[in-house]
């Protein structure tokens, strides 16, 4: 037997396993019925072209073997006979071709030898992810003029992002532990939550927010008869039939899940509830741990049946439990967090732990975070190095860029207050890597080299991150639980600088960690950078 006909057995059986681990009950729907009605568009040539610009021309062929490089180069000839093809599709006849896929298996990490360490990456044609993209636009437009979907559920969804749900969180941590109160949270983790989501469940949510009986016969057909093969090492597996989930590698997948998820905050009235896709974490903030306890389980078992009335299975060695407040309550207040599951176990409690990409500490210090960040820099700076005679200055610039930086981008708004003690090794690498791009030598002035790359300092960069974001909360349409957060002031005098914004900037009375971390506007909005400046006078 080849390996790629082990992994797709693997990957064929591995749905199946999970969802014997419990029995079937009728699915619950929470979701509130919907007074409009879904269908679909007709599909112009225009549209068709627009889809086709948006694709990647990183992303692999199908196993069609059309790449995406040869549709967008002919895209202003075969829009028009794919728009008719796409036309007709909506008649519930979809292509067997396009609900075929070829899957690569990525290791994730551990023994080698175990295919539960591998990643299964499915790649689709690419003519069906052209069709997709569209019935993706068609949906979204649907869910957004309706207010379909959970105010707290920001994956994959327009202005809503990782950092956002991080700044929600984090602010209420914070907000809280300024009021003297600790907050308890309880990160869940589903086995396999993308692969087991029963087809005739979803089709019933589906109906439940307005979609039209053609439109679920198109997805009845669109989810029935999948199939997938494995293709490593010159070897391709046989086909194997997808019974469950939604498909992966598509652009509708992971929307078909947000809605299949999208009534589970419905149900949480003792607790928060925030969600990206399948990552969600339930928390609440009280005076003491014997509430906060209490809370937390009461959601927790209800949430526990909503998920096997929707057929989807905890993982409990990976869901946490985790308290946060100041040091002083922590240690004052905090006694063992103890929430049970079904078979009497409790679910681990830890001091820190890392979501959406983001390590949280008890006292949000962010040190494990900065660590993190650390060895992944400091590892890709000394590969770099260790070529960069290999690199024109140029092309050492572009490997920063692409390579390093983004480690030090991503969502540096949420460490922005920091103590300095644990900035300042950022800065430390921010320098190094700054040397490996105008190859200079160790006593060059970091003044010198920011000038010469035109690379402002991290702390100012991390600033005007900070003031974009502001902006665009404002004048970008931004997740409303963020933008209910920056009250307007109102005075009774007449203001010098009236045209200008101005915010309602809430007291701290507490820390947390070194310094306080508030979602408030900067008072010293007129040092916005003018690029920015310019955008916000045209809105004014």
């Amino acid at each position: 037997m080849t390996l790629s006909q082990v992994f797709g057995q693997h990957f064929s059986t591995v749905c199946s396993d999970s969802i014997s681990d419990f029995s079937y009950n009728q699915c619950s729907n929470n979701m509130s019925a919907c007074h409009s009605t879904f269908s679909f568009n007709t599909i112009t040539p225009q549209e068709v072209q627009n889809a086709i610009k948006q694709l990647s021309l990183s992303s692999g062929a199908g196993l069609d073997g059309i790449e995406s490089r040869y549709i967008k180069l002919a895209s202003h000839i075969l829009m028009f006979p794919l728009a008719d093809l796409f036309n007709l599709s909506e008649y519930q006849q979809i292509p067997t071709m396009w609900k075929y896929s070829r899957i690569t298996p990525i290791h994730k990490g551990g023994n080698v030898l175990d295919p539960n360490n591998y990643r299964p990456i499915s790649i689709i044609c690419t003519v069906t992810k052209v069709f997709e993209k569209i019935i993706f636009n068609q949906i979204s437009h649907y869910l957004k003029i309706n207010n379909v979907l959970s105010p707290f559920q920001s994956g994959f969804r327009p202005n809503y992002s990782t950092t956002t749900a991080l700044v929600k969180l984090t602010n209420d941590i914070f907000s809280a532990s300024d009021s003297g109160d600790l907050t308890g949270a309880i990160f869940i983790d589903l086995k396999k939550a993308f692969d087991v989501v029963d087809h005739y469940l979803l089709l019933d949510k589906l109906y439940a927010i307005g979609f039209s009986q053609n439109v679920l016969l198109w997805f009845n057909s669109y989810f029935h008869n999948r199939k997938q093969c494995v293709v490593l090492q010159g070897c391709k597996s046989d086909f194997f039939a997808q019974q469950r989930g939604v498909p992966q590698g598509s652009t509708l997948g992971p929307l078909l899940f947000s809605i299949f998820i999208n009534d589970l905050p419905l149900i949480c009235s003792n607790t928060s509830v925030q969600l990206y896709a399948d990552d969600t974490v339930l928390y609440t903030s009280k005076s003491n741990i014997s509430q906060i306890q209490n809370a937390l389980q009461l959601d927790f078992d209800i949430v526990k049946n909503w998920l096997s009335s929707n057929r989807l299975l905890l993982n409990k060695t990976k869901s946490y439990s985790m308290v946060f407040g100041t040091k002083h309550n922590l240690k004052t207040k905090s006694n063992n967090l103890m929430i049970t599951c079904n078979d009497g176990m409790n679910l681990l409690r830890v001091e820190q732990f890392k979501y959406l990409g983001l390590w949280l500490d008890s006292e949000f210090t962010f040190k494990p975070h900065i660590d993190y960040m650390l060895r992944k820099i400091n590892f890709g700076i000394g590969v770099l190095f260790r070529s960069k005679n290999c690199f024109t200055s140029n092309v050492r610039k572009k490997l920063a860029l692409l390579l390093i930086l983004q480690f030090f981008y991503y969502a540096d708004v949420l460490y922005l207050n920091a103590s300095k003690t644990n900035l300042l090794p950022l800065n430390t690498a921010f320098n190094c890597l700054c040397r490996f791009v105008l190859d200079c030598s160790f006593y060059t002035h970091h003044c010198i080299m920011y000038n010469t790359l035109k690379w402002p300092a991290l702390n100012i960069r991390r600033h005007i991150h900070w003031l974009q974001f502001i902006f665009k909360c404002i004048h970008c349409n931004y997740p409303a639980y963020l933008q209910k957060k920056l009250i307007p002031y109102s005075s009774t005098y007449q203001l010098r600088h009236s045209s200008q914004h101005f915010f309602s900037i809430p007291t701290v009375y507490k820390t947390i960690g070194k310094k306080a971390f508030m979602f408030k506007a900067p008072s010293d909005w007129n040092n916005l950078p003018s690029n920015i400046r310019s955008l916000t006078s045209s809105h004014n």
